[in-house]
């Protein structure tokens, strides 16, 4: 669509609302939201000018996003504002299309529907958003938009995660890559956010095996798309494959690619600089993490938004890190209490994660015990791992406590053996994933130094998997090989 568009004289492409939008559409989906706003409103004033002009889509007006102008320009001001963490000014949008939405006009109306779930979404009323996205997919399955249902079965799943339901979120990605195959057929690149979705619940699960090859097949697939969204998510799910493996070189490129393809601003929507503050922490570059909190304005005692909720929880991570424990567990019981108002499962395990590491950091050890195990209670039935595992060694030390606790029956809540002999394999490094040699991908900017030809040096051994052959592109850069 931009080659055809780009061979039009430009004054031309000017006059015509519906070639603006294509373009805005094409920013938009690709990540350059900066582009965006000045094309819709190109595309207003053009509209203006060509105002009673006979379009009928080729594909019926039921199906085509351009055939209502002023309604497809809101639904893309609702996207923007989504992107920029305003719920207010989504769901304003989404409900301004609306009201522009001609009759028989079913693809725009669903759509800017879809909107307003965003905005419940960004709001934090997640149990609402769940009910209107299952809605929006069943209506676009209804009508055989199969590839539009299967990529927003991807949101769905990110909103049945953030209410702690795993299981379901799994389901909602697994039935999306039904819907979108074709028997004898390579999967469809519709099918890359599915399994970008199923390697994240993996990796949660510390089924790191599992996590890289959904993340493997998901990253190729999603290559081929314009919106990078999904890319980007994968690219992180990449990368702390990579840090679990022992591969910190690794993990920084993936998520440097990550945040290179990444849309918006830092927040729910974009979660990707937080992602990557938070791994260069869990490196040991404080300085780095806390720079980014800076960059971005973050204060412990900044007014809670569960849009910034992903920086939040860095800062609460950095000022532990800082050995500043009562700073960060007063920011942590405020983003605790939140969640749990709001019921907000998944925010309530992560905070209530950090407030057991808070807690203990300030010498409050039994209350330490007792918040670890309220939060493992609630994982446990889901099967949460890395959430905790990723904490590093000051949770591997709260878990040797809680256990003790438990053993010696003075745990305040009892946690399921199960689910403690889990996070113990986590903590492990004789469990640890295996990080075979990494091939540069063909065509593309080699990252970091090449080991192939080294020989082990003194008192090295070779590592059991050295010769293992990774998918092309997602191999680790190191391991000691």
């Amino acid at each position: 669509m931009q080659r055809w568009i780009s061979a039009l004289p430009a004054d031309l492409v000017q006059s015509r609302p519906r070639l603006l939008l294509v373009q805005a559409l094409l920013a938009a989906s690709s990540g350059r939201l900066e582009a965006v706003d000045a094309l819709l409103d190109a595309a207003e004033r053009a509209a203006a000018g060509a105002a009673g002009e006979p379009f009928e889509p080729t594909v019926g007006r039921a199906a085509s996003m351009l055939v209502n102008v002023p309604a497809y320009i809101a639904v893309d001001r609702s996207y923007l504002a989504q992107f920029r963490g305003d719920a207010e000014g989504t769901a304003a949008f989404a409900a301004q299309a609306l009201a522009a939405i001609g009759e028989g006009e079913r693809l725009l109306d669903s759509v800017a529907r879809w909107q307003l779930a965003i905005a419940e979404w960004l709001g934090g009323r997640l149990a609402e958003a769940e009910r209107a996205m299952v809605a929006g997919i069943a209506r676009w399955q209804a009508a055989d938009l199969l590839a539009v249902a299967a990529g927003a079965g991807y949101e769905l799943g990110q909103v049945q995660r953030a209410r702690g339901r795993l299981d379901a979120a799994a389901q909602t990605c697994r039935r999306a890559l039904e819907i979108t195959a074709v028997p004898g057929r390579p999967p469809p690149s519709t099918a890359g956010p599915a399994h970008i979705g199923l390697s994240e619940l993996a990796c949660e699960r510390n089924e790191m095996e599992v996590a890289l090859q959904h993340v493997t097949e998901g990253i190729a697939l999603c290559r081929q798309w314009v919106y990078t969204t999904p890319l980007a998510a994968g690219l992180v799910t990449l990368a702390w494959i990579r840090q679990a493996a022992g591969d910190p070189a690794g993990a920084l490129d993936a998520i440097g690619e990550a945040v290179g393809v990444a849309p918006g601003s830092p927040g729910l929507f974009n979660p990707v600089p937080a992602q990557r503050a938070r791994l260069l922490l869990a490196q040991g570059d404080l300085a780095a993490a806390a720079h980014w909190t800076k960059e971005c304005g973050l204060d412990a005692d900044d007014e809670l938004d569960y849009g910034r909720e992903p920086g939040q929880l860095l800062l609460a991570r950095v000022l532990l890190a800082q050995g500043l424990p009562g700073q960060a567990l007063a920011l942590l019981d405020r983003l605790h209490a939140a969640a749990v108002t709001q019921d907000r499962t998944g925010s309530v395990i992560e905070a209530g994660a950090l407030r057991a590491l808070a807690l203990a950091a300030s010498g409050q050890d039994a209350a330490a015990v007792t918040v670890l195990a309220q939060a493992l209670r609630l994982a446990c039935p889901q099967g949460y791992v890395r959430i905790f595992a990723d904490e590093g060694k000051p949770m591997a030390a709260l878990l040797g406590r809680l256990i003790t606790a438990q053993r010696a029956g003075r745990a305040a809540a009892e946690v399921p053996l199960g689910c403690l002999a889990r996070l113990q394999r986590a903590f492990d490094p004789v469990h640890a994933m295996p990080v075979p040699a990494r091939q540069p991908h063909p065509g593309q900017a080699w990252y970091g130094q090449s080991h192939r030809g080294r020989q082990p040096g003194p008192g090295t051994r070779p590592h059991p998997l050295a010769g293992v052959r990774w998918p092309v592109g997602l191999e680790p850069t190191t391991g000691g090989l």
